[in-house]
Protein backbone atom coordinates (compact mmCIF):
# COMPACT_ATOMS: atom_id res chain seq x y z
CA UNK A 1 0.00 0.00 0.00
CA UNK A 2 1.47 3.33 -0.98
CA UNK A 3 2.68 5.00 2.19
CA UNK A 4 1.63 8.51 1.15
CA UNK A 5 -1.89 7.28 0.38
CA UNK A 6 -1.88 5.26 3.60
CA UNK A 7 -0.98 8.39 5.55
CA UNK A 8 -3.84 10.23 3.83
CA UNK A 9 -6.25 7.51 4.93
CA UNK A 10 -4.76 7.65 8.42
CA UNK A 11 -5.31 11.41 8.46
CA UNK A 12 -8.98 10.91 7.57
CA UNK A 13 -9.41 8.20 10.20
CA UNK A 14 -9.18 10.70 13.04
CA UNK A 15 -12.56 12.03 11.96
CA UNK A 16 -14.19 8.60 12.26
CA UNK A 17 -16.03 7.73 15.49
CA UNK A 18 -17.54 4.35 16.31
CA UNK A 19 -20.37 4.04 18.80
CA UNK A 20 -20.08 2.20 22.15
CA UNK A 21 -22.69 -0.24 23.39
CA UNK A 22 -26.04 1.43 24.15
CA UNK A 23 -25.89 -0.18 27.61
CA UNK A 24 -22.81 1.89 28.50
CA UNK A 25 -24.59 5.03 27.38
CA UNK A 26 -27.67 4.06 29.39
CA UNK A 27 -25.59 3.56 32.54
CA UNK A 28 -23.92 6.96 32.01
CA UNK A 29 -27.34 8.61 31.59
CA UNK A 30 -28.58 7.14 34.87
CA UNK A 31 -25.41 8.11 36.74
CA UNK A 32 -25.44 11.74 35.53
CA UNK A 33 -29.18 12.14 36.05
CA UNK A 34 -28.91 10.52 39.48
CA UNK A 35 -26.20 12.99 40.52
CA UNK A 36 -28.38 15.94 39.47
CA UNK A 37 -31.38 14.48 41.29
CA UNK A 38 -29.37 14.04 44.47
CA UNK A 39 -28.13 17.65 44.28
CA UNK A 40 -31.68 18.88 43.64
CA UNK A 41 -33.05 16.98 46.63
CA UNK A 42 -30.30 18.23 48.93
CA UNK A 43 -30.68 21.81 47.67
CA UNK A 44 -34.44 21.88 48.05
CA UNK A 45 -34.54 20.23 51.45
CA UNK A 46 -36.67 17.34 50.19
CA UNK A 47 -36.24 13.75 51.30
CA UNK A 48 -35.24 10.89 49.04
CA UNK A 49 -38.75 9.46 49.45
CA UNK A 50 -40.13 12.62 47.81
CA UNK A 51 -37.87 13.25 44.79
CA UNK A 52 -37.58 16.51 42.93
CA UNK A 53 -39.43 15.97 39.65
CA UNK A 54 -37.70 18.67 37.60
CA UNK A 55 -34.39 16.79 37.00
CA UNK A 56 -36.36 13.72 36.02
CA UNK A 57 -38.58 15.62 33.56
CA UNK A 58 -35.85 17.89 32.18
CA UNK A 59 -32.83 15.56 32.03
CA UNK A 60 -33.50 11.85 32.61
CA UNK A 61 -36.73 11.23 30.69
CA UNK A 62 -35.64 13.23 27.57
CA UNK A 63 -32.38 11.28 27.39
CA UNK A 64 -34.15 7.94 27.83
CA UNK A 65 -36.78 8.93 25.28
CA UNK A 66 -34.09 9.95 22.78
CA UNK A 67 -32.25 6.66 23.23
CA UNK A 68 -35.39 4.57 22.79
CA UNK A 69 -37.25 6.52 20.09
CA UNK A 70 -34.56 7.85 17.73
CA UNK A 71 -33.89 4.54 15.88
CA UNK A 72 -37.64 4.05 15.40
CA UNK A 73 -38.12 7.59 14.14
CA UNK A 74 -35.12 7.26 11.82
CA UNK A 75 -36.73 4.19 10.24
CA UNK A 76 -40.02 6.06 9.84
CA UNK A 77 -38.18 8.67 7.79
CA UNK A 78 -36.37 6.09 5.60
CA UNK A 79 -33.16 6.08 7.63
CA UNK A 80 -31.37 3.63 9.85
CA UNK A 81 -29.71 4.17 13.22
CA UNK A 82 -28.36 1.58 15.61
CA UNK A 83 -29.09 1.71 19.33
CA UNK A 84 -25.37 2.16 19.88
CA UNK A 85 -25.42 5.46 17.99
CA UNK A 86 -28.74 6.41 19.57
CA UNK A 87 -27.34 5.83 23.06
CA UNK A 88 -24.21 7.83 22.26
CA UNK A 89 -26.18 10.83 20.96
CA UNK A 90 -28.52 10.69 23.97
CA UNK A 91 -25.63 10.59 26.44
CA UNK A 92 -23.73 13.42 24.74
CA UNK A 93 -26.94 15.43 24.51
CA UNK A 94 -27.46 15.01 28.26
CA UNK A 95 -23.89 16.15 28.95
CA UNK A 96 -24.36 19.25 26.77
CA UNK A 97 -27.64 20.05 28.50
CA UNK A 98 -26.18 19.64 31.99
CA UNK A 99 -23.02 21.62 31.29
CA UNK A 100 -24.63 24.58 29.49
CA UNK A 101 -27.63 24.87 31.80
CA UNK A 102 -26.02 24.33 35.21
CA UNK A 103 -22.60 25.99 34.90
CA UNK A 104 -23.88 29.60 34.74
CA UNK A 105 -26.24 29.00 37.68
CA UNK A 106 -23.19 28.95 39.96
CA UNK A 107 -22.78 32.66 39.16
CA UNK A 108 -26.30 33.87 38.38
CA UNK A 109 -29.04 31.66 39.78
CA UNK A 110 -31.86 33.53 38.02
CA UNK A 111 -30.37 32.75 34.60
CA UNK A 112 -31.32 29.07 34.62
CA UNK A 113 -34.37 29.22 32.26
CA UNK A 114 -32.35 31.15 29.67
CA UNK A 115 -29.34 28.82 29.74
CA UNK A 116 -31.51 25.71 29.89
CA UNK A 117 -33.29 26.88 26.73
CA UNK A 118 -29.91 27.54 25.08
CA UNK A 119 -28.66 24.10 26.12
CA UNK A 120 -31.65 22.38 24.52
CA UNK A 121 -31.15 24.30 21.28
CA UNK A 122 -27.49 23.18 21.26
CA UNK A 123 -28.58 19.59 21.91
CA UNK A 124 -30.89 19.84 18.91
CA UNK A 125 -28.09 21.33 16.80
CA UNK A 126 -25.65 18.59 17.79
CA UNK A 127 -28.17 15.83 17.08
CA UNK A 128 -29.18 17.37 13.74
CA UNK A 129 -25.56 17.47 12.54
CA UNK A 130 -24.69 14.01 13.82
CA UNK A 131 -27.82 12.35 12.41
CA UNK A 132 -27.21 14.09 9.09
CA UNK A 133 -23.76 12.45 9.01
CA UNK A 134 -24.77 9.05 10.37
CA UNK A 135 -28.34 8.51 9.09
CA UNK A 136 -29.19 10.72 6.10
CA UNK A 137 -27.57 13.87 4.72
CA UNK A 138 -31.03 15.17 3.68
CA UNK A 139 -31.85 17.43 6.65
CA UNK A 140 -35.64 17.21 6.28
CA UNK A 141 -35.44 13.47 6.98
CA UNK A 142 -33.60 13.84 10.29
CA UNK A 143 -35.21 16.96 11.80
CA UNK A 144 -37.87 15.00 13.70
CA UNK A 145 -35.46 12.32 15.06
CA UNK A 146 -33.06 15.14 16.03
CA UNK A 147 -35.84 17.03 17.83
CA UNK A 148 -36.96 14.18 20.09
CA UNK A 149 -34.45 14.83 22.93
CA UNK A 150 -34.87 18.59 23.27
CA UNK A 151 -38.59 18.40 22.43
CA UNK A 152 -39.33 16.06 25.34
CA UNK A 153 -37.20 18.27 27.60
CA UNK A 154 -39.10 21.44 26.63
CA UNK A 155 -42.45 19.74 27.33
CA UNK A 156 -41.17 18.27 30.60
CA UNK A 157 -39.76 21.59 31.85
CA UNK A 158 -42.67 23.79 30.73
CA UNK A 159 -44.76 23.31 33.94
CA UNK A 160 -41.76 24.41 36.02
CA UNK A 161 -40.33 27.25 33.88
CA UNK A 162 -43.41 28.79 32.28
CA UNK A 163 -44.58 30.04 28.90
CA UNK A 164 -41.70 32.44 28.24
CA UNK A 165 -39.26 29.53 28.48
CA UNK A 166 -41.26 27.59 25.90
CA UNK A 167 -41.40 30.59 23.52
CA UNK A 168 -37.66 31.19 23.87
CA UNK A 169 -36.92 27.50 23.28
CA UNK A 170 -38.99 27.46 20.10
CA UNK A 171 -37.25 30.57 18.76
CA UNK A 172 -33.82 29.14 19.56
CA UNK A 173 -34.64 25.86 17.85
CA UNK A 174 -35.80 27.66 14.70
CA UNK A 175 -32.75 29.94 14.62
CA UNK A 176 -30.32 27.08 15.20
CA UNK A 177 -32.00 24.90 12.55
CA UNK A 178 -31.49 27.72 10.03
CA UNK A 179 -27.90 28.06 11.27
CA UNK A 180 -27.27 24.34 10.72
CA UNK A 181 -28.64 24.58 7.19
CA UNK A 182 -26.34 27.53 6.41
CA UNK A 183 -23.37 25.81 8.10
CA UNK A 184 -23.77 22.60 6.10
CA UNK A 185 -24.11 24.48 2.81
CA UNK A 186 -20.92 26.44 3.54
CA UNK A 187 -18.74 23.48 4.52
CA UNK A 188 -20.00 21.28 1.68
CA UNK A 189 -19.11 23.73 -1.09
CA UNK A 190 -15.39 22.80 -1.51
CA UNK A 191 -16.05 19.07 -1.77
CA UNK A 192 -19.09 19.43 -3.99
CA UNK A 193 -17.12 21.71 -6.28
CA UNK A 194 -14.34 19.12 -6.64
CA UNK A 195 -16.20 15.81 -6.47
CA UNK A 196 -19.91 16.60 -6.94
CA UNK A 197 -20.71 15.03 -3.57
CA UNK A 198 -20.85 16.52 -0.08
CA UNK A 199 -18.94 15.32 3.01
CA UNK A 200 -22.15 14.32 4.81
CA UNK A 201 -23.21 12.17 1.87
CA UNK A 202 -19.77 10.59 1.87
CA UNK A 203 -19.97 10.05 5.64
CA UNK A 204 -23.38 8.35 5.20
CA UNK A 205 -21.93 5.96 2.64
CA UNK A 206 -18.80 5.21 4.66
CA UNK A 207 -20.67 4.52 7.91
CA UNK A 208 -23.15 2.37 5.99
CA UNK A 209 -20.16 0.36 4.78
CA UNK A 210 -18.82 -0.03 8.32
CA UNK A 211 -22.16 -1.05 9.84
CA UNK A 212 -23.86 -2.93 6.99
CA UNK A 213 -21.18 -3.69 4.41
CA UNK A 214 -22.99 -1.30 2.05
CA UNK A 215 -21.46 -0.55 -1.36
CA UNK A 216 -22.80 3.01 -1.66
CA UNK A 217 -19.23 4.30 -1.71
CA UNK A 218 -18.62 2.40 -4.93
CA UNK A 219 -21.06 4.70 -6.72
CA UNK A 220 -19.09 7.71 -5.52
CA UNK A 221 -15.77 6.25 -6.63
CA UNK A 222 -17.20 5.37 -10.02
CA UNK A 223 -18.41 8.95 -10.45
CA UNK A 224 -14.88 10.30 -9.97
CA UNK A 225 -13.02 7.40 -11.59
CA UNK A 226 -11.13 7.26 -14.87
CA UNK A 227 -10.63 4.52 -17.43
CA UNK A 228 -7.20 2.91 -17.85
CA UNK A 229 -5.53 0.10 -19.76
CA UNK A 230 -3.46 -2.33 -17.69
CA UNK A 231 -1.41 -5.42 -18.61
CA UNK A 232 -1.71 -8.59 -16.56
CA UNK A 233 0.81 -11.40 -17.00
CA UNK A 234 -0.16 -14.97 -16.19
CA UNK A 235 1.45 -18.40 -16.26
CA UNK A 236 -0.36 -21.72 -16.59
CA UNK A 237 1.32 -24.85 -15.17
CA UNK A 238 -0.21 -28.08 -16.42
CA UNK A 239 0.92 -31.13 -14.45
CA UNK A 240 0.79 -34.85 -15.07
CA UNK A 241 -2.17 -36.26 -13.15
CA UNK A 242 -2.46 -33.17 -11.00
CA UNK A 243 -4.54 -30.01 -10.84
CA UNK A 244 -3.49 -27.13 -13.07
CA UNK A 245 -1.73 -24.23 -11.30
CA UNK A 246 -2.47 -20.69 -12.44
CA UNK A 247 -0.23 -17.76 -11.50
CA UNK A 248 -1.18 -14.17 -12.30
CA UNK A 249 0.08 -10.67 -11.51
CA UNK A 250 -2.56 -7.89 -11.74
CA UNK A 251 -1.41 -4.31 -12.12
CA UNK A 252 -4.43 -2.88 -10.33
CA UNK A 253 -4.46 -2.26 -6.59
CA UNK A 254 -6.65 -4.17 -4.09
CA UNK A 255 -7.92 -1.14 -2.16
CA UNK A 256 -8.91 1.15 -0.60
CA UNK A 257 -10.32 -0.66 2.46
CA UNK A 258 -12.84 -3.19 3.76
CA UNK A 259 -15.13 -4.43 1.00
CA UNK A 260 -15.04 -1.10 -0.83
CA UNK A 261 -13.81 -0.84 -4.42
CA UNK A 262 -11.37 -3.60 -5.36
CA UNK A 263 -10.21 -4.36 -1.82
CA UNK A 264 -10.95 -8.09 -2.08
CA UNK A 265 -9.41 -8.43 -5.55
CA UNK A 266 -7.23 -11.48 -4.72
CA UNK A 267 -10.22 -13.46 -3.42
CA UNK A 268 -12.46 -12.49 -6.34
CA UNK A 269 -9.87 -13.40 -8.98
CA UNK A 270 -8.96 -16.60 -7.15
CA UNK A 271 -12.61 -17.62 -7.33
CA UNK A 272 -12.63 -16.95 -11.08
CA UNK A 273 -9.32 -18.65 -11.90
CA UNK A 274 -9.59 -21.88 -9.94
CA UNK A 275 -8.62 -23.54 -6.69
CA UNK A 276 -4.89 -23.68 -7.41
CA UNK A 277 -4.55 -20.07 -8.54
CA UNK A 278 -2.26 -17.50 -6.94
CA UNK A 279 -2.89 -13.76 -7.34
CA UNK A 280 0.32 -11.84 -6.67
CA UNK A 281 0.72 -8.09 -6.08
CA UNK A 282 1.83 -6.12 -9.13
CA UNK A 283 2.87 -2.50 -9.57
CA UNK A 284 -0.06 -0.30 -8.61
CA UNK A 285 -0.99 2.19 -5.90
CA UNK A 286 -4.33 3.55 -4.68
CA UNK A 287 -4.62 5.52 -7.90
CA UNK A 288 -5.28 2.14 -9.55
CA UNK A 289 -7.96 0.91 -7.13
CA UNK A 290 -10.84 -0.56 -9.18
CA UNK A 291 -13.93 1.44 -8.30
CA UNK A 292 -15.97 -1.68 -7.53
CA UNK A 293 -16.15 -5.45 -7.85
CA UNK A 294 -17.56 -5.14 -11.37
CA UNK A 295 -14.23 -3.76 -12.59
CA UNK A 296 -12.32 -6.55 -10.82
CA UNK A 297 -14.45 -9.16 -12.56
CA UNK A 298 -13.93 -7.34 -15.86
CA UNK A 299 -10.17 -7.79 -15.38
CA UNK A 300 -10.70 -11.45 -14.53
CA UNK A 301 -12.82 -12.06 -17.62
CA UNK A 302 -10.22 -10.48 -19.90
CA UNK A 303 -7.47 -12.59 -18.34
CA UNK A 304 -9.57 -15.72 -18.81
CA UNK A 305 -9.94 -14.91 -22.51
CA UNK A 306 -6.16 -15.00 -22.98
CA UNK A 307 -5.56 -17.98 -20.68
CA UNK A 308 -3.63 -20.65 -22.59
CA UNK A 309 -5.58 -23.86 -23.13
CA UNK A 310 -2.49 -26.01 -23.66
CA UNK A 311 1.12 -25.81 -22.54
CA UNK A 312 4.16 -26.74 -24.60
CA UNK A 313 7.12 -25.40 -22.61
CA UNK A 314 8.78 -28.07 -20.46
CA UNK A 315 11.72 -26.17 -19.01
CA UNK A 316 12.59 -23.52 -16.47
CA UNK A 317 15.74 -22.07 -14.94
CA UNK A 318 16.88 -22.33 -11.38
CA UNK A 319 15.79 -19.36 -9.33
CA UNK A 320 18.48 -16.76 -8.63
CA UNK A 321 18.77 -13.53 -6.65
CA UNK A 322 20.00 -10.23 -8.04
CA UNK A 323 20.62 -7.02 -6.16
CA UNK A 324 20.97 -3.29 -6.79
CA UNK A 325 21.30 -0.98 -3.81
CA UNK A 326 18.61 -1.88 -1.29
CA UNK A 327 16.48 -3.83 -3.78
CA UNK A 328 16.71 -7.61 -3.93
CA UNK A 329 14.89 -9.65 -6.58
CA UNK A 330 14.28 -13.37 -7.03
CA UNK A 331 13.98 -14.33 -10.72
CA UNK A 332 13.00 -17.53 -12.50
CA UNK A 333 12.02 -18.04 -16.14
CA UNK A 334 9.65 -20.58 -17.68
CA UNK A 335 10.18 -20.67 -21.43
CA UNK A 336 9.34 -17.21 -22.76
CA UNK A 337 7.91 -16.04 -19.43
CA UNK A 338 9.87 -14.65 -16.50
CA UNK A 339 8.75 -14.13 -12.92
CA UNK A 340 10.61 -11.52 -10.86
CA UNK A 341 9.70 -10.82 -7.22
CA UNK A 342 11.21 -7.66 -5.67
CA UNK A 343 11.70 -6.85 -1.99
CA UNK A 344 13.66 -4.44 0.21
CA UNK A 345 13.22 -6.38 3.45
CA UNK A 346 14.32 -5.67 6.14
CA UNK A 347 13.78 -2.15 4.79
CA UNK A 348 10.18 -1.05 4.30
CA UNK A 349 8.54 -2.31 1.09
CA UNK A 350 5.72 -0.21 -0.29
CA UNK A 351 3.70 0.03 -3.51
CA UNK A 352 5.44 0.75 -6.76
CA UNK A 353 3.74 3.28 -8.98
CA UNK A 354 2.24 1.72 -12.12
CA UNK A 355 4.45 3.81 -14.41
CA UNK A 356 7.60 2.41 -12.80
CA UNK A 357 6.39 -1.18 -12.91
CA UNK A 358 5.29 -0.80 -16.51
CA UNK A 359 8.71 0.57 -17.49
CA UNK A 360 10.37 -2.42 -15.82
CA UNK A 361 8.07 -4.83 -17.65
CA UNK A 362 8.80 -3.20 -21.02
CA UNK A 363 12.54 -3.38 -20.32
CA UNK A 364 12.21 -7.11 -19.63
CA UNK A 365 10.47 -7.69 -22.95
CA UNK A 366 13.89 -7.32 -24.58
CA UNK A 367 14.62 -10.79 -23.19
CA UNK A 368 11.20 -12.40 -22.61
CA UNK A 369 7.81 -12.26 -24.28
CA UNK A 370 5.89 -12.18 -21.00
CA UNK A 371 7.27 -10.32 -17.96
CA UNK A 372 5.62 -10.81 -14.58
CA UNK A 373 6.98 -8.27 -12.11
CA UNK A 374 5.86 -8.84 -8.50
CA UNK A 375 6.06 -6.38 -5.64
CA UNK A 376 6.57 -8.81 -2.75
CA UNK A 377 5.05 -6.24 -0.37
CA UNK A 378 6.55 -7.95 2.62
CA UNK A 379 8.05 -5.43 5.05
CA UNK A 380 6.29 -2.69 6.96
CA UNK A 381 6.55 -0.93 10.29
CA UNK A 382 6.25 2.82 9.90
CA UNK A 383 4.28 4.01 6.90
CA UNK A 384 6.50 5.18 4.08
CA UNK A 385 5.89 6.74 0.70
CA UNK A 386 5.55 4.51 -2.32
CA UNK A 387 8.13 4.23 -5.08
CA UNK A 388 7.78 6.64 -8.00
CA UNK A 389 9.60 6.89 -11.32
CA UNK A 390 12.66 9.14 -11.33
CA UNK A 391 13.59 8.68 -7.67
CA UNK A 392 16.84 7.09 -6.52
CA UNK A 393 14.90 4.14 -5.13
CA UNK A 394 13.13 3.65 -8.45
CA UNK A 395 16.53 3.43 -10.16
CA UNK A 396 17.50 0.67 -7.74
CA UNK A 397 14.39 -1.30 -8.71
CA UNK A 398 15.18 -0.77 -12.38
CA UNK A 399 18.80 -1.81 -11.89
CA UNK A 400 17.94 -4.97 -9.96
CA UNK A 401 15.26 -5.97 -12.48
CA UNK A 402 17.55 -5.35 -15.48
CA UNK A 403 20.25 -7.50 -13.92
CA UNK A 404 17.65 -10.22 -13.26
CA UNK A 405 16.33 -10.19 -16.82
CA UNK A 406 19.78 -10.32 -18.40
CA UNK A 407 21.10 -12.91 -15.97
CA UNK A 408 18.07 -15.19 -16.19
CA UNK A 409 17.97 -15.02 -19.99
CA UNK A 410 21.50 -16.47 -20.10
CA UNK A 411 20.67 -19.44 -17.87
CA UNK A 412 19.79 -22.86 -19.23
CA UNK A 413 16.30 -24.23 -18.80
CA UNK A 414 15.59 -27.84 -17.90
CA UNK A 415 12.61 -30.00 -17.00
CA UNK A 416 10.96 -29.22 -13.68
CA UNK A 417 8.16 -30.22 -11.36
CA UNK A 418 5.67 -28.01 -9.54
CA UNK A 419 3.58 -28.46 -6.41
CA UNK A 420 0.83 -26.36 -4.83
CA UNK A 421 -0.84 -26.16 -1.43
CA UNK A 422 -3.23 -23.68 0.12
CA UNK A 423 -4.34 -23.46 3.73
CA UNK A 424 -6.94 -21.28 5.38
CA UNK A 425 -5.66 -19.83 8.63
CA UNK A 426 -7.61 -19.67 11.93
CA UNK A 427 -7.18 -15.91 12.19
CA UNK A 428 -9.53 -13.07 11.31
CA UNK A 429 -9.29 -10.07 9.04
CA UNK A 430 -8.96 -7.93 12.16
CA UNK A 431 -5.83 -9.93 12.99
CA UNK A 432 -4.32 -9.19 9.59
CA UNK A 433 -5.21 -12.30 7.56
CA UNK A 434 -7.41 -12.25 4.48
CA UNK A 435 -9.81 -14.91 3.22
CA UNK A 436 -7.24 -16.95 1.24
CA UNK A 437 -4.94 -17.68 4.18
CA UNK A 438 -1.55 -18.81 2.85
CA UNK A 439 -0.67 -20.37 -0.51
CA UNK A 440 2.55 -22.09 -1.52
CA UNK A 441 4.07 -22.87 -4.92
CA UNK A 442 7.06 -25.21 -5.07
CA UNK A 443 9.24 -25.31 -8.19
CA UNK A 444 11.82 -28.12 -8.31
CA UNK A 445 14.29 -27.34 -11.11
CA UNK A 446 17.52 -29.34 -11.57
CA UNK A 447 17.50 -30.38 -7.93
CA UNK A 448 16.84 -26.85 -6.60
CA UNK A 449 13.60 -26.44 -4.64
CA UNK A 450 12.17 -22.90 -4.63
CA UNK A 451 9.19 -21.97 -2.44
CA UNK A 452 6.91 -19.04 -3.29
CA UNK A 453 4.86 -18.35 -0.16
CA UNK A 454 1.92 -15.97 -0.59
CA UNK A 455 -0.06 -14.61 2.38
CA UNK A 456 -3.44 -13.02 1.80
CA UNK A 457 -2.69 -9.87 3.76
CA UNK A 458 -1.62 -6.24 3.51
CA UNK A 459 2.15 -6.29 3.99
CA UNK A 460 4.15 -7.94 6.79
CA UNK A 461 5.53 -6.66 10.05
CA UNK A 462 9.23 -5.86 9.75
CA UNK A 463 11.28 -9.01 10.34
CA UNK A 464 8.44 -11.50 9.80
CA UNK A 465 9.37 -12.24 6.18
CA UNK A 466 12.99 -12.82 7.11
CA UNK A 467 12.13 -15.07 10.06
CA UNK A 468 9.76 -17.24 7.99
CA UNK A 469 12.29 -17.46 5.18
CA UNK A 470 15.08 -18.43 7.61
CA UNK A 471 12.99 -21.30 8.99
CA UNK A 472 11.75 -22.54 5.60
CA UNK A 473 15.27 -22.78 4.19
CA UNK A 474 15.54 -25.96 6.25
CA UNK A 475 13.09 -27.53 3.76
CA UNK A 476 13.89 -25.73 0.47
CA UNK A 477 16.90 -24.20 -1.25
CA UNK A 478 15.37 -20.81 -2.02
CA UNK A 479 12.30 -18.99 -0.82
CA UNK A 480 10.37 -15.73 -1.07
CA UNK A 481 7.51 -14.71 1.22
CA UNK A 482 4.97 -12.27 -0.21
CA UNK A 483 1.54 -10.75 0.45
CA UNK A 484 -1.38 -10.07 -1.89
CA UNK A 485 -1.91 -6.56 -0.42
CA UNK A 486 -5.61 -7.30 0.11
CA UNK A 487 -7.32 -4.40 1.88
CA UNK A 488 -10.20 -6.34 3.38
CA UNK A 489 -8.03 -6.47 6.51
CA UNK A 490 -8.14 -2.66 6.75
CA UNK A 491 -11.28 -0.91 7.93
CA UNK A 492 -9.82 2.59 8.14
CA UNK A 493 -6.12 2.34 8.89
CA UNK A 494 -3.53 0.73 6.62
CA UNK A 495 -1.64 -0.66 9.62
CA UNK A 496 -2.83 -4.23 9.99
CA UNK A 497 0.02 -6.17 8.51
CA UNK A 498 0.70 -9.90 8.88
CA UNK A 499 2.57 -10.47 12.12
CA UNK A 500 1.51 -7.23 13.79
CA UNK A 501 -1.15 -8.80 16.03
CA UNK A 502 -0.39 -12.52 15.65
CA UNK A 503 3.24 -13.53 16.34
CA UNK A 504 5.16 -15.70 13.87
CA UNK A 505 5.29 -18.62 16.27
CA UNK A 506 1.47 -18.79 16.26
CA UNK A 507 1.05 -19.22 12.49
CA UNK A 508 4.41 -20.56 11.26
CA UNK A 509 3.54 -24.25 11.91
CA UNK A 510 0.62 -23.89 9.47
CA UNK A 511 2.90 -22.29 6.89
CA UNK A 512 5.45 -25.06 7.30
CA UNK A 513 2.72 -27.67 6.87
CA UNK A 514 1.58 -25.99 3.65
CA UNK A 515 5.16 -26.02 2.30
CA UNK A 516 5.52 -29.71 3.09
CA UNK A 517 2.18 -30.42 1.38
CA UNK A 518 3.30 -28.51 -1.70
CA UNK A 519 6.57 -30.46 -1.78
CA UNK A 520 4.61 -33.70 -1.63
CA UNK A 521 2.26 -32.45 -4.37
CA UNK A 522 5.07 -31.80 -6.88
CA UNK A 523 4.67 -33.36 -10.34
CA UNK A 524 6.32 -32.82 -13.76
CA UNK A 525 4.91 -29.70 -15.36
CA UNK A 526 4.62 -27.82 -18.63
CA UNK A 527 3.92 -24.11 -18.89
CA UNK A 528 2.53 -21.39 -21.12
CA UNK A 529 2.58 -17.66 -20.46
CA UNK A 530 0.16 -14.94 -21.51
CA UNK A 531 -0.18 -11.17 -21.28
CA UNK A 532 -3.72 -9.83 -21.15
CA UNK A 533 -4.23 -6.18 -22.04
CA UNK A 534 -7.23 -5.02 -20.06
CA UNK A 535 -8.78 -1.82 -21.53
CA UNK A 536 -11.58 0.24 -20.04
CA UNK A 537 -10.90 -0.61 -16.40
CA UNK A 538 -12.35 2.17 -14.25
CA UNK A 539 -10.04 3.01 -11.35
CA UNK A 540 -9.90 5.80 -8.76
CA UNK A 541 -7.68 7.93 -10.94
CA UNK A 542 -4.61 10.05 -10.43
CA UNK A 543 -4.16 11.40 -6.88
CA UNK A 544 -7.86 11.05 -5.98
CA UNK A 545 -7.20 9.89 -2.39
CA UNK A 546 -4.81 12.79 -1.86
CA UNK A 547 -7.34 15.24 -3.29
CA UNK A 548 -10.16 13.95 -1.10
CA UNK A 549 -8.02 13.99 2.04
CA UNK A 550 -6.67 17.47 1.30
CA UNK A 551 -10.19 18.79 0.71
CA UNK A 552 -11.53 17.28 3.94
CA UNK A 553 -8.58 18.54 5.98
CA UNK A 554 -8.97 21.98 4.42
CA UNK A 555 -12.67 22.02 5.36
CA UNK A 556 -11.84 21.07 8.94
CA UNK A 557 -9.52 24.10 9.11
CA UNK A 558 -12.32 26.63 8.68
CA UNK A 559 -15.10 24.57 10.27
CA UNK A 560 -14.73 26.01 13.79
CA UNK A 561 -14.63 29.73 12.78
CA UNK A 562 -17.67 29.26 10.53
CA UNK A 563 -19.54 27.41 13.31
CA UNK A 564 -18.83 30.20 15.82
CA UNK A 565 -19.98 32.92 13.40
CA UNK A 566 -23.20 31.06 12.60
CA UNK A 567 -23.92 30.35 16.29
CA UNK A 568 -23.46 34.01 17.17
CA UNK A 569 -25.76 34.94 14.33
CA UNK A 570 -28.39 32.48 15.60
CA UNK A 571 -28.14 33.91 19.13
CA UNK A 572 -28.51 37.51 17.92
CA UNK A 573 -31.42 36.62 15.67
CA UNK A 574 -33.16 34.85 18.55
CA UNK A 575 -32.53 37.73 20.94
CA UNK A 576 -34.07 40.25 18.56
CA UNK A 577 -37.06 38.02 17.82
CA UNK A 578 -37.61 37.33 21.51
CA UNK A 579 -37.42 41.04 22.33
CA UNK A 580 -40.01 41.87 19.70
CA UNK A 581 -42.24 39.00 20.85
CA UNK A 582 -42.16 39.89 24.55
CA UNK A 583 -42.01 43.67 24.37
Amino acid sequence: MTGEMDLKLEALSKYIVTSPSWIRSLVLIFILSGCVEVMAILGSGRSFTHPNLFPLNAYLFPALGALALTPWLARRFSGKLTYGWSGLTAAIGLIISLFISLSPVLLVSSSFPLFFAISLALVFTFRLLLLAAVVDFHLHRVVVPALVHSGIAVVGAAPFLGLEFVQLSILLHISFAIGVFVFINVIERPMKANFRVGPLELANAFLAHLSEGSHKLDDFFRSIGESVVVPQVSLVMQREGKEEIFLTVPNVHPGPLGEIGGSNLPWILHGMFGNASMVFHGSASHDFNPVDEVEVRKVGALVQETRPKSCSNTGCTKSERFRCGSVDVLAQSFGDTVFVAATRSPLVTEDLDFALGFAIMKAGEKYFRHVAFIDAHNCMDPMENGVFAGTQLAMEYVGAADAAFAGTARKEQAGFSAGYAGRLLPFSRQEGFGDLGVQVLIVNAAGQKTAYVLFDGNNMQTGVRDEIRRRLLAHVDECEVMTTDTHVVNTVSGRNQVGLRIPVDAFYPLVERAVLEALADAAPARTAGATAWCPGIVVFGSQRISQIASTVNGMMGFLLPVAIIILLGAFLTTAMAYYLLVY
